[in-house]
């Protein structure tokens, strides 16, 4: 699956990789993750940077929140970028298992030769060039970043706990997931997660990274 997200003047092309139902990818974490790239097995999906459930993404929002509203070329970039993503799977040795390698900028991937860049080996390559795990635009800049990110072992959307469960119950899974806002945190452990996190702890620690900064100067 590639799927493309369009913001006002930003947009996201991204690939999923082939999701394993064993139990240790959930638990694989950095150990497992090569030291130049992430597994195409291993590649986070769209959901994997949430730390809440899917929501009501129109209600209380202006239309730009929406993502109803983007600049004219937003799509067309973002659909081309999608298909070339996809061509360049297909010549993949290894097709949606194909490893990501690590976040690069677009601009250093100008300024380096490929042979000279030690963010990407021969096995992140087709014989076509890189495949990154995301392309994120920014109209604003006219610049792109290619970063990488693992799996979630608590994402709501393709955790092995969600796909076991899906497997199991079907239906009735899905539709304890659409009346309840909160199942799906309260089955990934997100809910625990958050109760777990002592935010006055991380606001003292942004004060002190703060007043180190001040100090240096």
């Amino acid at each position: 699956m590639i799927n493309a997200a369009l913001g006002f003047d930003t947009f996201l092309v991204q690939r999923h990789g082939m999701r394993r139902l064993e139990k240790e990818i959930e638990t694989a974490g950095v150990s497992r993750i090569r030291k130049k790239g992430i597994p195409g097995s291993l590649l986070g999906c769209y959901f994997c940077n949430d730390v809440v459930a899917p929501g009501d993404s129109t209600r209380d929002r202006t239309l730009d929140q929406q993502c109803t509203v983007t600049r004219p070329g937003v799509s067309m970039i973002a659909g081309a970028l999608a298909v070339e993503l996809m061509v360049s799977i297909l010549q993949h040795p290894q097709g949606i298992d194909a490893p990501a390698a690590a976040s690069v900028s677009h601009s250093r991937l100008k300024q380096e030769a490929p042979e000279s860049n030690d963010d990407y080996g021969d096995e992140e390559e087709s014989c076509l060039g890189i495949i990154p795990h995301q392309i994120r635009g920014f109209l604003s800049r006219f610049n792109e970043v290619l970063p990488s990110t693992s799996a979630f072992s608590c994402c709501t959307a393709c955790s092995h706990i969600v796909i076991e469960k899906y497997l199991e119950d079907g239906l009735s899974f899905l539709f304890e997931a659409f009346n309840d806002p909160n199942h799906l945190e309260k089955l990934t452990g997100l809910t625990k997660l958050h109760e777990d996190t002592n935010l006055d702890d991380v606001w003292a620690l942004s004060d002190d990274d703060l007043d180190s900064e001040a100090s240096k100067e």
